[in-house]
């Protein structure tokens, strides 16, 4: 009997999140539009919780775009990195989980980086955001300010996970939950 319990318990836990997004493919401008045109109308969401996830979608869709090892030539002739989006509901939040693979070489930044940002509280992040802006001065993007706004944002931690590919390649995913 408690076999079944525990299976029911499992199978209400898998129905307990509504996929409301999942794309995998070519992360370039339009999608990005159109994925967070979707993001924008979630009818659900009060105005806060909308610009939050907004936000965050944003910064990781570029970090996407930006910094996967996986490319891809789009007929126009551009080089976007390619990876997942998924979006999650549940009753008390929104999971925006976002994966790419990344070079092995930029991992062990990665992860400082983001057990720092996990390690900071709010006003710690601004700091530690403002420091680093000034350090990257110049830089036209930096996934480590994405990742602080992303914390900033969502007043949650970041949930990563990495899972090796090949000896110079891993899969990034990162999680990121907001609150209704």
């Amino acid at each position: 009997m408690n076999t079944i319990n525990k299976k029911l318990s499992l199978g209400q836990s898998l129905f307990s999140e509504e996929i409301r997004i999942s794309y995998k493919g070519p992360v370039d401008g339009k999608i990005i539009t159109y994925l967070g045109d979707y993001i924008s109308v979630i009818n659900e969401l009060s105005e806060k919780a909308t610009k939050k996830l907004f936000k965050i979608f944003f910064e990781l869709a570029e970090n996407i775009s930006n910094y996967s090892s996986e490319k891809i030539l789009l007929k126009n002739g551009k080089e976007v990195g390619a990876g997942t989006i998924i979006l999650k509901e549940t009753i008390k939040n929104f999971i925006l989980v976002t994966g790419n693979p990344i070079n092995n070489e930029d991992l062990i930044p990665m992860m400082e980086n983001s057990k720092n940002i996990n390690n900071l509280d709010h006003q710690g992040l601004r700091e530690y955001k403002r420091s680093v802006r000034r350090e990257g001065a110049g830089e036209k993007h930096s996934p480590n300010i994405g990742l602080i706004t992303v914390a900033l944002t969502s007043g949650n931690p970041l949930d990563l996970e990495i899972n090796p590919i090949d000896e110079n390649t891993s899969y990034f995913s990162l999680a990121v939950k907001v609150d209704k």
